[in-house]
């Protein structure tokens, strides 16, 4: 009766969480029907209505809604038993579903994975890569590796890294254009736009001492993938104010030149991995995180690779 009453609790969390039974019935892994007949089934043996059925949305009745309650401390029980169970095995292995920004992850996530996959040949990644606000619950990850700063509750961000920004353009591009020498001449210039549903960059913000300048910039070109717009300014298309973990040897090689280098850019952007709050985080989310953090370094590898080019502009 316990360990029934237990599963049936799981399933009304997991439906609570979902939001819908067919979303509940895919967590799971069994069908609708099934998740259905177990919440009908609750429902009779508590003798309360839990939840109040419409064709296009959920609700939770009061009674539903202190119930959940404590079916989220049983999930969170049983989620804690099995980590703690994983570890005692002191095994490493398993499927991994990780998500990352498109450009970070593929530039630095990747990477560290290949390294991380040689040391714990036991263990397996599956990433999926985009830019958007992830639902980690409803698109099925355990690890989240974001910028993004606002989450869900029930969720925990372990800083990861600190990302800078330099202002940049192609030398063949200031040679048509010139060179600007203060914040708000970029006004008068074409500059290349981060723009995404969730996030508009085109208020390019600096120190200089005890100074402050932001700007609104336009230009012809937006695009919602990072390493577009890096792509876009080597080409020439116009100025970009582009995150330096995006950047290898294009200083070096003369495809880029750092413009007003008195000038701090002040757009912050840290870098964050993100997993469900529970009491214990299995060890092997533990290794991942510090093979993470030890793999980018800090300051980051990237701006240590960079720091002899910064501050200098050549043309």
């Amino acid at each position: 009766m316990i360990q029934h009453r237990a599963s049936q609790m799981v399933i009304f969390h997991t439906l609570v969480t979902s939001g819908s039974f067919t979303q509940a019935a895919a967590k799971l892994k069994t069908s609708t029907s099934y998740v259905s007949k177990q919440i009908g089934a609750l429902e009779a043996e508590l003798n309360l209505l839990l939840v109040q059925r419409t064709t296009r949305t959920l609700v939770l009745t009061d009674a539903g809604q202190q119930f959940a309650r404590y079916c989220e401390q049983v999930f969170e029980a049983t989620q804690n038993a099995d980590a703690m169970m994983l570890d005692a095995r002191d095994d490493i292995s398993g499927t991994i579903r990780l998500g990352s920004s498109q450009s970070f992850g593929t530039l630095h996530i990747i990477p560290a994975l290949e390294v991380l996959q040689e040391k714990y040949p036991e263990l397996r990644f599956e990433l999926s890569l985009f830019d958007h606000k992830a639902d980690m619950l409803e698109e099925g990850l355990d690890l989240w590796i974001t910028n993004h700063e606002q989450l869900n509750e029930g969720y925990i961000a372990q800083h990861l890294a600190e990302t800078n920004f330099v202002v940049v353009a192609s030398p063949d591009y200031l040679l048509k254009h010139g060179i600007p020498h203060h914040p708000r001449e970029l006004a008068q210039y074409n500059c290349v736009i981060y723009q995404s549903k969730s996030r508009n960059y085109d208020r390019w913000s600096f120190a200089k001492d005890d100074l402050e300048q932001t700007v609104n910039v336009a230009g012809n070109y937006r695009v919602d993938l990072a390493e577009a717009v890096r792509n876009a300014v080597i080409a020439g298309r116009g100025i970009g104010y582009v995150a330096t973990y995006l950047l290898s040897d294009e200083f070096q090689s003369g495809k880029l030149i750092q413009l007003l280098p008195d000038w701090k850019p002040l757009q912050q952007m840290p870098v964050y991995v993100v997993y469900p709050r529970r009491r214990h985080l299995p060890t092997k989310y533990k290794v991942i995180i510090e093979c993470l953090k030890s793999h980018i370094g800090h300051p980051p590898y990237w701006d240590k690779k960079l720091k002899p080019w910064l501050g200098k502009t050549v043309i």
